[in-house]
């Protein structure tokens, strides 16, 4: 019996010490990333935390291989362990990291190839070679019925004011008026006339830009010598500019909120939200875009007693601020209640209702998404009541959180929340929502989903279209797809029903698509563009 188990031990070490068992370690660590990035194998959900782990875990075995199973001399075991490394060094030298998808996963370029840094520096410089002088007169007050001008429009619900426009585009496709290299950053544009606005990094300046609508040219910029930068985002700015009157509001990740004139790009005003409330930025920056509510424009600094913050329009002095809440990453939304007018923050702790006038909360309910990073992104959708129905909040997060529906309600001027309702059917993870005829449009992970708004049951589930964002146009949703795709879906609680889709754009892509009248403005971390719906 002792004889016959030293056999089977030697035979086992026999078979470790052989070169397939050292091949089969590299070939099933190889095999374990390339399961990652495809989107196949997720061991702990977030993919850039297994890439690390089958990393390490691969490395660690192969060194424990060589060390004490190989059997090799010291001197083989050297040369072994250093063409490990050479081969890993090789890969490194062919492939850089250019960000991350959505859901975690490594984004890959080939190390020769131009970053978008240099793509923009050399087509800006072939643009400038072949522009005349700028003489623009931008009159910014000149607005239309289609203007989009702030986040996800007028009232920030993603619903588009067009006019009507063919949907099939595999017979009349949208016509590219302008495709460009942009600045880096996630900001959206806001479109007011002729003219539309967003925010880039240029190098060591974050920049705010006003382009012609029609032709992608440059009118003006404004540059203040700041950059934020992080690894899951990348740099540049985040939220998007809001025009008003003339003027452009905007806020930098780094908490630089200008008031600049919409003629030529001139500082109005200018102040850093961070340093006037004494708080430290989150971890992916800054992101809630301005909101103006009367002769103010709010943002949310976050911390204690700077929730929210309010700065007058036309001296930047600030009006007031409010709440105690660390701020996250949706914007500040004004809702009209029968109750009266409030402000609605979706902070990293949960949904604050802030008085309009004051700023102070006047009641919260909390809802913490993702502990470690706290990331409130959706914006939040007021429900104003009816003769029947009372006034109402949606809210939804990613990181399987859900969504949720509030009631609000006021008594001897004191006002009070509850939940009516909390499912787990739709998780917005960093895009928003649309609401249509009583029900509720998002992207449950990267899967457009339709909800029933009164009960919050899932009606379907269809349709990737990855961590992208989307709006309303008429009855149908215009959907960008992180990959570049826009997509139409027909708004239906039946069942999903893409109607075309054409390719807009290249790269990951996660900025809010913009419709004014029958223009579509798209734009991602490294180019924008232009097309003309179809009539």
């Amino acid at each position: 019996m002792s004889v016959s188990s030293d056999s089977s031990r030697s035979d086992r070490l026999r078979y470790l010490s052989t070169w397939q068992t050292g091949a089969g370690i590299v070939l099933l660590g190889g095999l374990g990333l390339l399961m990652v990035q495809a989107g196949l194998f997720f061991p702990t959900g977030k993919p850039s935390r297994d890439i690390l782990w089958i990393l390490g875990i691969t490395e660690l075995a192969f060194y424990l291989w060589v060390r004490v199973f190989s059997q090799m001399k010291f001197s083989r075991q050297i040369v072994t362990l250093v063409l490990f490394v050479s081969v890993q060094a090789c890969l490194y030298g062919i492939f850089r990291l250019d960000g991350f998808t959505g859901d975690g996963r490594l984004i890959l370029a080939w190390r020769w190839t131009p970053t978008p840094e240099q793509l923009f520096d050399g087509e800006r410089s072939l643009r400038r070679l072949h522009s005349g002088p700028n003489n623009d007169a931008v009159d910014l007050t000149q607005t239309t019925d289609w203007d989009y001008p702030a986040f996800r429009g007028a009232h920030r619900d993603g619903i588009a004011a067009t006019v009507s426009f063919a949907t099939d585009w595999d017979q009349t496709p949208p016509k590219q008026l302008w495709k460009q290299a942009i600045g880096r950053g996630w900001s959206s544009f806001a479109a007011v006339g002729e003219y539309c606005v967003t925010q880039e990094q240029r190098r060591a300046d974050e920049v705010v830009v006003c382009y012609e609508v029609g032709t992608g040219r440059e009118v003006w910029v404004h540059a203040d010598r700041a950059r934020f930068d992080e690894p899951t985002g990348g740099c540049g700015p985040r939220a998007t500019p809001t025009i008003h009157d003339g003027r452009v509001y905007a806020l930098g990740a780094t908490g630089i909120l200008n008031c600049l004139s919409g003629a030529d790009g001139e500082v109005v005003w200018s102040v850093n939200i961070l340093d006037d409330a004494g708080v430290d930025n989150r971890l992916f920056g800054m992101a809630g875009s301005p909101l103006v509510v009367e002769s103010a424009v709010v943002v949310s600094p976050g911390g204690r007693g700077s929730s929210l913050a309010a700065y007058d329009l036309e001296t930047g002095q600030p009006a007031w601020r409010g709440g105690d809440a660390e701020a996250s990453y949706s914007s500040p939304q004004l809702a009209r209640f029968a109750i009266g007018r409030r402000i609605l923050a979706f902070n990293a702790d949960g949904l604050f209702v802030h008085d309009s006038d004051t700023g102070q909360v006047t009641c919260s309910y909390p809802w913490v998404s993702n502990p470690a990073e706290k990331n409130n992104v959706c914006q939040p959708v007021p429900l104003p009541g009816t003769e029947t129905q009372p006034d109402r909040i949606f809210i939804s997060s990613g990181y399987d959180k859900g969504s949720a529906v509030f009631e609000i309600s006021s008594v001897d001027g004191r006002d009070s929340i509850r939940k009516v309702w909390g499912e787990r059917s739709l998780k917005a993870k960093f895009s928003s929502v649309i609401l249509h005829a009583g029900y509720v449009y998002g992207l449950d992970g990267s899967i457009l989903t339709c909800i029933d708004l009164e009960t919050g049951r899932r009606q379907w589930k269809a349709g990737r279209y990855g961590y992208g964002q989307l709006i309303r146009v008429g009855d149908n949703l215009l959907i960008q797809s992180e990959n570049g795709d826009v997509a139409l879906v027909r708004a239906s609680p039946e069942s999903h029903q893409e109607l075309v889709r054409f390719p807009a754009l290249e790269g990951r892509t996660w900025n809010h698509p913009v419709v004014a009248g029958r223009h579509l403005l798209v734009r991602n971390d490294r180019e924008a563009a232009c097309y003309e719906l179809p009539p």
